[in-house]
């Protein structure tokens, strides 16, 4: 298995991975747009045989501090592998390859919605435990699945605020 950034030639395949592993077209819609918006910070592929079998995708996130001024970080999704190869590490070889792309560039932190029993392994903590929240859930109905990860505490210490995702993320609403 290849993991690399993708081309513009794998995104029919990216398509067709993005409906086969979620129930809907909402994942394929929103890499549609990040890309239209150019707000695809990184997006890589593992690839094995020539098939495209699983992707991620960084986007901009704005964080709101409670004090001081807006720092900009990443926000991990989708991430996706076909349903036929999963749990053999391609999900994680992908969050692995993209963190340690992101990390030297500077970027401070990255949030995603997701299981936290998965991400835990990556360093993701539950967010709302830093009074870190995400903007389309002020309420915390999602709990732990919103979570962070600071990639430099050296920079911006600890996180507390409200997170914003890239406006395309509003249009899965």
């Amino acid at each position: 298995m290849q993991i690399r950034p993708a081309e513009f030639t794998d995104h029919g395949s990216i398509d067709i991975l993005l409906k086969t592993a979620f129930s809907g077209p909402d994942e394929a819609r929103l890499v549609v747009s990040l890309r239209a918006a150019q707000a695809d910070a990184l997006e890589l592929v593992a690839e094995a045989d020539g098939v495209v079998q699983g992707m991620v995708l960084f986007s901009p996130v704005t964080l709101k501090p409670d004090l001081g001024e807006a720092i900009f970080g990443l926000g991990l999704a989708p991430l996706a592998v076909l349903p036929a190869v999963q749990n053999r590490g391609i999900g994680g070889a992908l969050v692995e390859a993209g963190l340690g792309f992101m990390r030297p560039l500077g970027a401070p932190f990255c949030v995603l919605l997701g299981d936290p029993a998965y991400y835990r392994r990556f360093g993701f903590q539950p967010a709302r435990a830093q009074n870190l929240h995400w903007d389309n859930d002020l309420n915390d109905q999602h709990g732990d699945a919103f979570q962070y990860l600071s990639l430099a505490p050296e920079k911006i210490g600890s996180l507390s605020g409200v997170a914003s995702y890239h406006a395309a993320f509003s249009a899965l609403e």
